[in-house]
């Protein structure tokens, strides 16, 4: 879904407060059409003001062009919505406090500071952009504040990063490319057959959930069209 000034020649590119403000209308009226009212005003709140009280900025679209990245498994940074997140984790019964969450693909950093709602015992987040790890390092910084947080954002590629033995929740929002994410399930199956424990996988806008059933997964939680987004994908939540 394009947004304001995810694209060349978008909102952020454009010149003039009256073309500005007519190409922001029309996008309201598109977005009101497509979801109606109330659901527009989630995801605009969503998008571009639940965090600016915390001086964070994670809207927009980037693609991998965008962020100098030169790898074909990459796909658009984007941050979900606060709402389909909290939806998600609030109608599952898992023992967050007592889990590792990990975020691959983790972008400037959305998931991650919505899971601290949640009391996790630690955070990690994988990211391939060395522009989005920076900018997540300072939203996590500026989010916490003068709180601990057990956290590390690491800089690499999804499919070389080595899963602990301690990560029992992982987090997908459609992040890369199918053989990026048959690798990381790959890895994910060598963690488990060195230590098993019960995991739990969240997949937004899971356009590959197929790989994950394939695999032994089962769904404990669904919904086939998010109403504020509006995905072509479904939302998932599977377990081992």
């Amino acid at each position: 879904m394009t947004d304001f000034g995810t694209r060349k020649g978008g909102y952020a590119q454009m010149k003039g407060f009256g073309q500005k403000a007519k190409y922001a209308l029309d996008r309201i009226r598109f977005l009101t059409k497509q979801r109606g009212v109330v659901n527009t005003c989630k995801f605009i709140y969503s998008r571009y003001l639940y965090f600016l009280k915390y001086r964070i900025n994670l809207a927009g679209v980037m693609t991998p062009q965008e962020l100098n990245i030169q790898n074909k498994g990459a796909c658009n940074y984007e941050p979900i919505a606060h709402y389909t997140f909290n939806r998600m984790l609030k109608n599952i019964d898992f023992c967050w406090h007592e889990s590792t969450f990990i975020d691959f693909g983790c972008g400037k950093g959305a998931a991650i500071l919505l899971a601290t709602r949640y009391n996790f015992k630690r955070y990690i987040g994988v990211e391939l952009s060395p522009l989005l790890v920076d900018e997540c390092r300072r939203n996590v910084q500026k989010f916490i504040g003068n709180r601990v947080l057990d956290y590390k954002i690491v800089n690499c590629n999804a499919v070389d990063y080595v899963i602990e033995d301690d990560v029992n929740v992982f987090y997908f929002f459609n992040p890369f490319a199918p053989s990026v994410l048959k690798s990381v399930l790959d890895n994910m199956e060598l963690s488990l057959n060195k230590r098993y424990r019960k995991i739990i996988i969240l997949y937004c806008n899971g356009v590959d959930v197929s790989f994950m059933l394939d695999r032994g997964y089962k769904i404990v939680y669904s919904e086939d069209i998010d109403p504020i987004t509006r995905y072509s994908c479904g939302n998932y939540a599977l377990v081992n």
